[in-house]
């Protein structure tokens, strides 16, 4: 985080209870690094990862999208607008203002006002140009877009040109994990992302994690799951040695996608109960995700989400409890509520937000961190505009026990440099290490046969 080029690198801005504590520069990040090491000891550290933490992976972007971009979603899955589709997608954005959130939302009332009235037809459009609809023409096009997100949330995406893709999220889950002192209680991470790179993360390393999964041949949410832990056992007595390194908690709060209901074979009714699949084959007619729309915060207290909700709810208003939340902007009122809600009534949390775009704009970040009188103010002391987002009105905020970083250190993968080092080899993971061990001996033996053959020779 060099201080030396900020104009070109604008490293970011550290701020706690709304005040400037440092601007990351080589003779003050030391505040940030200091303040994240700390929360990573308290009691009960709970993480909550949002799509932000996925961008460099090709996460999709759910705005800033018009009306080609969204055809080309669409076109990317294998998947094609016919002349009906593109029509109801021109007249459910007629500005092509590019929101996937509020084209999903119009396609969502338009299904549900042709099935309230009973209508064979729904007609949209203005003075200039007026079409009729038929539901099913509706809820082709909203399957279609519903294909296209799910298939765009396979990560990393096809063209991500990353050698090794994983890297930052295999050094934060390791510096997250190993940097904590081993009698505290195992870390617990929330999602929002239905991808699952968090998942091959964890198996690269090697580390042992619940997901509320049981099962092995068909796997089954339970959550009960989540009230077990990992512990090393002496194989011949079965008498516990000690608690298993490097475990955590894993939930996925808006579903993943290789979930889907378990449908009866009896009677082929889909029943509540939700299993894994491999990634991909989850039906999309009945997927287990909350697509981003606005019936989203209604779905989520239909189950699992309810439940996965309630775990976040309880995992936040524990005592000496930390919540960093890394690439999450705000955006689902229903888990902010759970947000507010533990800084209002516990008094033992302390919260970082990790975001680098949504409070400044690029011109007043620059202006923020060549100020090298900001550190102590506020921003709008120093005359520095924020942007109008839940995460700006954070950052403002006077309360101490809030914390924000912004700017290029808040992306993922700069972050990670910011977190305590674990003191693990991260270029290879200790399973492939073993294993490249193994070959290397399985080599040599194979050789030196080979020389001993030849010697009888």
């Amino acid at each position: 985080m060099s201080s030396s080029d900020p104009e070109s690198s604008a490293p970011g801005l550290f701020l706690v209870g709304g005040v400037v504590k440092s601007r990351l520069t080589e003779q003050d990040v030391h505040v940030v690094r200091d303040h994240i090491a700390s929360l990573l000891q308290v009691q009960n550290l709970v993480i909550l990862i949002g799509s932000g933490a996925s961008f460099h992976l090709g996460s999709p972007q759910t705005r800033n999208l018009d009306n080609s971009a969204v055809q080309a979603l669409v076109e990317a899955a294998s998947e094609s607008l016919d002349e009906t589709d593109t029509d109801l997608l021109s007249a459910l954005n007629p500005e092509n203002d590019g929101d996937l959130e509020n084209l999903l939302n119009g396609l969502q009332l338009a299904a549900s006002l042709a099935e309230q009235t009973g209508l064979s037809e729904v007609t949209l459009g203005n003075e200039k140009e007026i079409r009729s609809f038929t539901k099913a023409q509706i809820e082709q096009l909203k399957g279609k877009i519903n294909v296209a997100f799910a298939h765009a949330c396979q990560l990393p995406a096809p063209d991500c040109d990353l050698a090794d893709p994983l890297e930052a999220h295999r050094q934060f889950l390791s510096r997250i994990v190993r940097s904590r002192r081993a009698n505290l209680p195992r870390p617990k991470l929330f999602t929002t992302n239905y991808d699952l790179v968090l998942e091959r993360a964890l198996d690269k390393l090697g580390y042992p994690y619940i997901d509320g999964f049981s099962g092995t041949v068909e796997r089954c949410l339970n959550l009960a799951y989540y009230g077990l832990d990992f512990h090393r056992v002496e194989t011949t007595s079965q008498q516990v040695v000690a608690r298993a390194d490097s475990a955590l908690y894993l939930h996925k709060i808006h579903g993943s996608l290789n979930w889907k209901p378990r449908v009866s074979g009896g009677t082929g009714v889909t029943t509540l109960e939700v299993v894994q699949v491999p990634e991909g084959s989850a039906s999309i007619e009945e997927p287990v995700l909350i697509y981003p729309t606005a019936a989203k915060e209604g779905n989520s207290l239909s189950y699992p989400y309810s439940d996965l909700m309630r775990l976040l709810s309880d995992a936040v208003q524990q005592n000496d409890t930390a919540v960093v939340t890394v690439g999450y902007g705000f955006g689902d009122p229903h888990i902010n509520r759970i947000l507010l809600q533990s800084l209002a009534i516990n008094p033992a949390i302390n919260v970082l937000a990790v975001d680098p775009y949504a409070i400044l704009d690029q011109q007043p970040l620059l202006q923020a961190v060549l100020d090298e009188d900001l550190v102590g103010k506020t921003l709008s002391a120093g005359g520095i505009e924020t942007k109008d987002t839940p995460l700006a009105s954070l950052a403002a905020g006077d309360d101490s026990r809030i914390a924000v970083l912004t700017g290029t250190a808040g992306e993922f993968v700069h972050m990670v440099d910011l977190l305590p080092e674990s003191g693990l080899d991260l270029q290879m993971s200790a399973p492939a290490a073993v294993m490249n061990l193994i070959e290397s001996l399985e080599n040599f033996a194979s050789v030196k046969k080979q020389e001993d053959t030849s010697d009888d020779d």
